[in-house]
C-alpha cells in the first residue's frame, strides 16, 4: 500500500495551502504596516510579527486559493509585491484620517501661536504640533473604541473578492489625488472655527491698534489668542465625535474602492 506521504495530490494540496497562507500574511503585513497604531515602531517588532502570523493563520482558511500557482521565483516575488501594495492601500485609508486631523491641528496652532512648539507624536512617530497631537490621540482612541481595526480585517477578507491573489493592482491616480485633496478639505473644515475666531480677533486688534497706538498689541494679543483658541478648541472637541463618526464608518468602503 502506498504511503500517504508519497501521494502527489496531497503534496499539491499542501503546496496550495502554504502558498495561500504566505500570500495572506504578505497582504496582512501591508495592512498593519500602514495602519496607524499597529505598525509604528512603538509596538515591538516581535509583537507585530506574531500578530501578522496569527491573523494569517485565522484568515487563510477563508481566503480563496490562487487560480494559478506562480511559476518561478520572479513571478512569486511579483505576486508578493502586489499583495503587499494591496494591504498597504487598505491601511492608508485609515492613515489619511490621522493625517487629516494632524493637518487641522497644524492650522490651529499656526493661528494660536503654538506652531513653533513641536514634539514627537506617539501615533505617527513624527514631529507634531500640540493641537495636532491631541487630535490624533483622540482619533486613535475613537478608532479603537469604534472597532475600526476589526472592520479593516473584514475589509481585508472582502478585498480578496475584489482583487484576487495574482491579479494586477489597478492604478487609480485620480482617485488617490482626490483622497489627498479630501485631507486638506476636511482638515480645513475641522480647523475653521478656531481659525475664523482668531482671524476676527486679529481684525479687532488691528482696528484697536489704529485708534490706540499706545497699546502693546504683541504682548496683549499673544495670551488672548491662546486663551480664546483653547476655548474654541474645547468646543470643537465636543462636536468632534459627530464629525469623525461618519468618516470612520466610510473608511472600509473607501479602502475597498481603491482596489476595485
Amino acid at each position: 500500500m502506498q504511503s500517504p506521504l508519497l501521494n502527489p495530490a496531497l503534496w499539491a494540496f499542501t503546496q496550495v495551502k502554504v502558498l495561500t497562507w504566505m500570500l495572506t500574511m504578505v497582504r496582512m503585513t501591508g495592512l498593519l504596516a500602514s495602519m496607524p497604531g499597529f505598525g509604528q515602531s512603538r509596538v515591538p517588532l516581535v509583537i507585530r510579527a506574531a500578530l501578522v502570523l496569527l491573523l494569517a493563520m485565522v484568515l487563510a482558511p477563508v481566503v480563496p486559493a490562487p487560480r494559478a500557482l506562480p511559476e518561478g521565483m520572479y513571478q512569486l516575488l511579483a505576486v508578493m509585491a502586489t499583495e503587499l501594495a494591496a494591504g498597504a492601500l487598505l491601511g492608508l485609508a485609515v492613515a489619511w484620517i490621522i493625517d487629516t486631523v494632524a493637518f487641522a491641528g497644524q492650522l490651529m496652532d499656526t493661528q494660536m501661536g503654538f506652531a513653533f512648539v513641536q514634539f514627537l507624536d506617539p501615533v505617527s512617530a513624527h514631529p507634531a504640533s500640540i493641537s495636532g497631537a491631541l487630535l490624533t490621540q483622540v482619533t486613535m482612541l475613537f478608532i479603537l473604541v469604534s472597532g475600526l481595526h476589526h472592520q479593516m480585517i473584514l475589509a481585508l477578507v472582502e478585498s480578496y473578492r475584489i482583487l484576487p491573489v495574482g491579479q494586477g493592482l489597478p492604478l487609480k491616480p485620480l482617485l488617490l489625488v482626490g483622497q489627498m485633496g479630501l485631507i486638506m478639505v476636511r482638515g480645513f473644515q475641522l480647523a475653521f472655527p478656531v481659525m475664523l475666531t482668531l482671524f476676527l480677533i486679529d481684525v479687532m486688534a488691528g482696528i484697536s491698534g489704529k485708534f490706540m497706538p499706545q497699546l502693546q498689541l504683541m504682548q496683549l494679543m499673544f495670551p488672548v489668542k491662546i486663551a480664546v483658541g483653547l476655548a474654541v478648541l474645547a468646543i470643537v472637541l465636543r462636536e468632534f465625535p459627530g464629525w469623525l463618526g461618519p468618516l470612520l464608518a466610510d473608511i472600509p468602503r473607501t479602502a475597498l474602492r481603491l482596489l476595485s
